[in-house]
C-alpha cells in the first residue's frame, strides 16, 4: 500500500503544491529526502583534496563546498529535505544533521494554504520565499550567524503582499535563518579539520536510514496525514570500507569470486533488521579511487559486494562509480 501512494501525483490542491509541481514519484503527503554523506578519509583524498583515481570524482573539497551550497539553494524549490553527514570511524561518532528540515517544508506548506487565496498571489508568494532563503543562505555565507530575521521577514512580507500574517512571516523567517545557519557551517567544515574521519561507510549509512526512518514516523500533512519520505542517498566515497582497523578489500580480494563476494555481504546482514522500511536509492560518486590501485577483478568482486549488502537494506536503485557528479545539480 505505501508504494502505491508513492507512485502516484496528486496536484489538484493548488494552495498546498510545493514551491515546484509534483514528480512522478511524489504525492501531496510525500517529500523527497536527500542524504549527502561525504568520506574525506585519508584514502579517499589526495594531500589538496581532490580524488586521485580515473574513476574517481575530480572535485576537490573547496568545490564540492560550492556544490553544496547550490543544493541547499535550490533545495525548497524542489521540496527536498537535506540531511549532511561526514564518513566518520565508528557507527556511533557518525552524526546525521538536518539541514533543509522536513519540518520547514510542512511549515511553508501551512502558511501557503492559511494565507494565500489566489493562484496568482500563490506564485509570488512562493517566489518571495525562495528570494527569502537565497538571502539568508547569502548572509551565513558572507558572515556566520550574520542572518537577520527581520530582513528575511520583510521579504516574504513584501513578497506576499501581505497576505502572509505576521506571525506566520516571522516564524518562516526564523526557521530559514536558523536553516541557513546551521547549513553554511557545516560545510564550512570542508575548510577545517572535522573530527573523527574515518571510512566506516557501512555505520553512516545504516546511521542515515535510522534517521530517515526516525524522522519519517514523526511527520504529518497540515490536515493529519502520515508523510512518507522519498530518500535518495548521495555518498560521495571510494567505498574501501575502514571498520574497527579492518579494510573490505582484504576480505573481497580473497573472496573466490563475485558470488562468493556477494555471499560475503548477505552472511554480514544476516542479523540485521533494516530500520527504514521504504525504498531507497544511493548514487555513490568515486568507486575505487583510492590512491592504491584496484586490478579488475578485484574492482568487480567489491562492487558486488556493495550491489548486495545495499539490497540487504533495501536500496533497490544503486549507481555505483559515477564519476564527476555535481552535487548541486542532483
Amino acid at each position: 500500500m505505501r508504494m502505491a501512494i508513492r507512485k502516484i501525483c496528486i496536484c489538484s490542491l493548488v494552495l498546498v503544491l510545493p514551491l515546484s509541481a509534483c514528480s512522478k514519484n511524489e504525492t501531496s503527503n510525500s517529500i523527497k529526502a536527500d542524504v549527502i554523506l561525504l568520506d574525506i578519509s585519508g584514502s579517499s583524498t589526495n594531500s589538496v583534496g581532490s580524488f586521485s583515481s580515473e574513476d574517481h570524482s575530480p572535485s576537490s573539497l573547496s568545490q564540492r563546498k560550492l556544490q553544496l551550497e547550490a543544493k541547499i539553494r535550490s533545495a525548497l524549490d524542489e521540496r527536498t529535505a537535506i540531511y549532511f553527514g561526514f564518513v566518520h570511524k565508528t557507527y556511533g561518532s557518525t552524526d546525521i544533521v538536518n539541514l533543509v528540515n522536513s519540518s520547514l517544508i510542512l511549515q511553508i506548506d501551512k502558511v501557503l494554504k492559511e494565507d494565500i487565496l489566489n493562484e496568482k498571489l500563490l506564485q509570488e508568494t512562493k517566489a518571495a520565499i525562495s528570494k527569502a532563503w537565497s538571502q539568508a543562505l547569502g548572509m551565513e555565507i558572507a558572515q556566520s550567524n550574520s542572518c537577520l530575521t527581520g530582513k528575511v521577514e520583510s521579504i516574504l512580507i513584501e513578497g506576499s503582499n501581505a497576505a502572509m500574517s505576521e506571525k506566520n512571516s516571522n516564524t518562516i523567517a526564523t526557521k530559514l535563518c536558523s536553516a541557513a545557519s546551521n547549513s553554511i557551517y557545516q560545510f564550512n567544515q570542508l575548510k577545517g579539520d572535522p573530527q573523527n574521519i574515518g571510512s566506516d561507510i557501512q555505520g553512516a549509512i545504516d546511521r542515515s536510514l535510522q534517521k530517515l526512518a526516525s524522522d519519517e514516523r514523526r511527520l504529518l500533512t497540515p490536515d493529519g496525514r502520515q508523510m512518507v519520505f522519498i530518500p535518495r542517498i548521495i555518498l560521495v566515497s571510494d567505498l574501501i570500507q575502514v571498520s574497527n582497523g579492518k579494510t573490505i578489500t582484504s576480505a573481497t580480494n580473497a573472496a573466490k569470486d563475485k558470488a562468493a563476494a556477494c555471499k560475503l555481504a548477505q552472511d554480514e546482514a544476516s542479523t540485521f533488521t533494516p530500520t527504514y522500511q521504504g525504498e531507497v536509492e544511493i548514487i555513490s560518486d568515486g568507486f575505487a579511487g583510492s590512491k592504491t590501485d584496484i586490478n579488475n577483478s578485484n574492482r568487480e568482486k567489491l562492487r558486488e559486494y556493495w550491489m548486495c549488502w545495499f539490497g540487504t537494506r533495501q536500496i533497490t536503485q544503486i549507481d555505483i562509480g559515477a564519476k564527476g557528479i555535481d552535487l548541486g545539480a542532483l
